[in-house]
């Protein structure tokens, strides 16, 4: 029986290579990992339970499906899909990784953009609930794994051309040992002004000062910064949309009874969203 090499995934256990036998993914050394139903792969390198605070909360991966489904971050997608496919255009076979891919929205809509493109694309997330709606949604683009960014993530060094980080945990060192020279890293965060009217009408949590400057000095030495982009769009929300918003923003586990009944008793509003993508390229 005979499996073949999943570039350019190598194992968590020893760093060998990992071949595609089927229902199992295993390594030369005989370290094996069953591919789940929906079709995804448990890589964690320690398999223990997590804390329930690891990942985004089942409620908050649903109210995310829920929102995006319906198109209303589809401009920022589609920035970070032009992005994505100028960089790789003249790229045989390039390597994307989403790191922190959540349920897969952004993936999808990448692997639907880069369609006919023989481009390897790979999710990444911790939370096992959101990988798994990941790869059933999926529709056969890309392979999805759970795996720790704060952990050596399972693809060998200098293989990754394009690494996406799109509201998720960031590890520049990893980061770095992933992408090979040349290859690019897009970051997107949200900028001081996203949501802004939401966050002071329902006093929600604000955003981190000072993010942008400080991930570009999180990177600086191992990433070349390149000119970012700011992405700004109107939101036109109706109760439910509104819902779905704020339970999938970071503070929505903290919301108290009665910040919760003033966002249920809301009529449609109006806001903006607003959010930086930084572009980093790696150096030589």
């Amino acid at each position: 029986m005979s499996g073949k090499w999943i570039r350019p995934l190598i194992c968590p256990v020893c760093a060998q290579p990992l071949g595609d036998y089927g229902q199992t993914w295993q390594c030369p050394m005989g370290h094996s990992f069953d591919v789940a139903r929906e079709g995804y792969v448990n890589l964690l390198r320690r398999h223990k339970k997590l804390p329930g605070t690891v990942g985004d909360a089942p409620e908050m991966l649903r109210a995310r499906r829920e929102f995006l489904a319906r198109g209303f971050y589809e401009p920022l997608s589609d920035v970070v899909n032009e992005m994505v496919a100028t960089a790789v255009a003249d790229h045989p076979a390039p390597v994307i990784v989403d790191v922190g891919c959540g349920e897969g929205y952004y993936l999808r809509r990448l692997a639907q953009r880069l369609a006919g493109q023989p481009a390897a694309l790979f999710g990444v997330d911790i939370a096992k609930t959101a990988v798994r709606l990941a790869a059933k949604g999926g529709g056969g683009y890309g392979r999805y794994l759970v795996a720790d960014v704060n952990e050596q993530l399972p693809f060998a060094d200098q293989s990754v051309h394009m690494l996406l980080n799109l509201f998720a945990p960031r590890h520049p060192a990893e980061f770095a040992r992933l992408v090979t020279p040349g290859g690019l890293l897009l970051v997107v965060i949200p900028a001081p002004d996203h949501l802004q009217s939401l966050r002071e009408q329902f006093a929600l949590m604000g955003i981190q000062a000072e993010k942008e400057a400080h991930i570009t000095a999180q990177f600086a030495g191992l990433f070349a910064a390149q000119p970012a982009q700011t992405v700004r769009f109107p939101l036109q929300l109706d109760t439910l949309s509104l819902s779905w918003l704020i339970q999938m923003m970071p503070g929505a586990r903290h919301l108290t009874p009665p910040q919760q009944e003033a966002i249920a008793q809301s009529p449609a509003l109006e806001t903006v969203a607003s959010f930086v993508v930084l572009r980093m390229m790696r150096d030589a």
